[in-house]
């Protein structure tokens, strides 16, 4: 559901504004006839403009042997482009910065776009993408709508409060009270102050990363924007070790990264920190609000998690002691077909709600009746043997449901398809190795896989769609 924008429309005057300078340079930008001469005689009649401009010819990013005390020479070294885009950010950033007193944590936002940011400016160098400076911008502002619904409704993220700290937990309660998100705030947001039409592109789709392939036009370039949060939001809630895993199952999903590029981009960040930090006079590293509110929100997650186990357990009692009954299929123990329809969906709508990728692998024994024959009685216990061979190619974590008679679902946490697929050959091998004797000689397994990635490239709506297309996979 697309968020109502009629009261961002109507209410124009209380959403925040570019300053008028920027106004004039984003119009002489779109209309074509931007140079040298009239640009730096725009930025000079903004005195603090001039003087971040001045300031970033002059950073370590450029490394000048000669210094830079010019505008004009500034402009040229950086080039027309990267001049706007550039100006665009330092007067966004000085202008809206300011924090009022609403619910909405502005250190938090702030620290978050910045670091954005410089992620997207890195990662588009690492892919010889050429607009630097507009994917400096695309990454600054991709959270620019939550000021625009903290314009409009000042209270709005009060009943947040500390979840803030989990960006994925802000779209959500976005979405339950207003039917969409920031992102589509923050694109309505761009469009109407005229900015690049790409700039926009990338903000309206900063959370949905499988909007454009790779390949696409301006596909590499969203997804730039796309991963830039992701690492933002690893770094502020402290780099866990538990959440590393999925910094790099995300890099590899959105943008092909390997996990030595992501370790590389982190370090970058921290290097970059105390230049951003002078360049924007912002505070980057963690302040103690944003430490408080971070153990805050670990306190609040804690509280709910125990409230949600109570609250399972007062509501499921039976569930339990059925699940303490039956969860093991008594053939094969593999856990049971009852037991995979009550925990797959849970485990389904948790994974959407984390961003987290989850695979499923069908292996069938397509020559059952044959071995039913032949085995008759004995055929249990060379399922038995199947799966205990099998068993041995599963990685920590992987879980195996005795799907029919015939097939076993395989669960695969922060699995991607190339992985998923590599792990259905190893169990098929398995499988096809493993002999029985019998009258007519030893018989074998004849194996069969299906897979179904969800959260990659295909997002499905529930469980049975997600299994519907295993099962395609299988019978393709």
């Amino acid at each position: 559901m697309a968020i109502d924008l009629s009261p961002f429309a109507d209410n124009t005057a209380r959403l925040p504004s570019i300053p008028r300078v920027m106004t004039k340079i984003v119009e002489l930008a779109r209309s074509g006839d931007v140079d040298i001469q009239s640009l730096s005689v725009l930025i000079a009649s903004d005195p603090a403009l001039a003087a971040k401009t001045l300031q970033f010819a002059n950073s370590p990013m450029y490394a000048n042997e000669q210094k830079i005390e010019t505008l004009r020479r500034a402009i040229v070294l950086l080039g027309l482009d990267t001049t706007v885009n550039l100006a665009l950010s330092f007067s966004l950033t000085s202008s809206l910065k300011e924090q009022s007193h609403t619910g909405l944590h502005y250190p938090l936002l702030w620290r978050r776009s910045l670091l954005a940011a410089a992620a997207a400016r890195e990662l588009g160098r690492s892919l010889k993408e050429r607009a630097l400076e507009e994917l400096f911008l695309a990454g600054l502002l991709q959270d620019i709508g939550m000021i625009a619904i903290d314009r409009l409704y000042p209270d709005f993220y009060t009943d947040l409060r500390s979840d803030q700290v989990f960006h994925q937990r802000v779209r959500e309660y976005e979405i339950e009270r207003i039917g969409g998100d920031h992102a589509e705030a923050g694109a309505w947001l761009c469009k109407h102050w005229g900015l690049a039409d790409r700039t926009t592109l990338a903000v309206a789709t900063s959370h949905r990363p499988a909007t454009f392939a790779q390949s696409d036009v301006d596909g590499q370039f969203v997804r730039c924007v796309c991963l830039s949060g992701i690492a933002a939001d690893y770094i502020i809630l402290g780099e866990p070790v538990d959440a590393r895993k999925q910094l790099y199952l995300q890099a590899q999903r959105v943008l092909s990264m390997a996990p030595t590029q992501v370790d590389d981009l982190i370090a970058f960040l921290h290097e970059q920190i105390p230049e951003m930090e002078s360049l924007f006079d912002i505070k980057l590293t963690e302040s103690a609000s944003q430490s408080e509110l971070l153990e805050q929100a670990n306190e609040t997650l804690a509280e709910l998690n125990l409230q949600n186990l109570k609250k399972s357990r007062a509501q499921n009692r039976n569930a339990i002691s059925l699940d303490k009954e039956n969860r093991m299929d008594s053939v094969s123990g593999a856990f049971s077909r009852e037991f995979m329809n009550s925990y797959l969906p849970d485990d389904f709508n948790l994974a959407c709600r984390a961003g987290r990728v989850l695979s499923i692998l069908l292996l069938e024994i397509k020559n059952i009746k044959t071995l039913r024959k032949i085995l008759g009685d004995e055929t249990d216990a060379f399922l038995c043997a199947q799966l205990k061979a099998i068993k041995t190619k599963l990685r920590a974590g992987d879980m195996v449901f005795r799907y029919n008679d015939n097939s076993f679902l395989f669960l695969l946490h922060d699995t991607l398809e190339d992985e998923a697929t590599q792990i259905a050959l190893r169990l098929a091998d398995a499988s096809r190795t493993l002999a029985v004797g019998s009258r007519k000689g030893p018989l074998f397994a004849e194996p069969a896989t299906g897979i179904a990635t969800h959260g990659n490239k295909s997002e499905f709506k529930n469980v049975d769609e997600w299994i519907d297309e295993a099962n395609r996979a299988l019978y393709a």
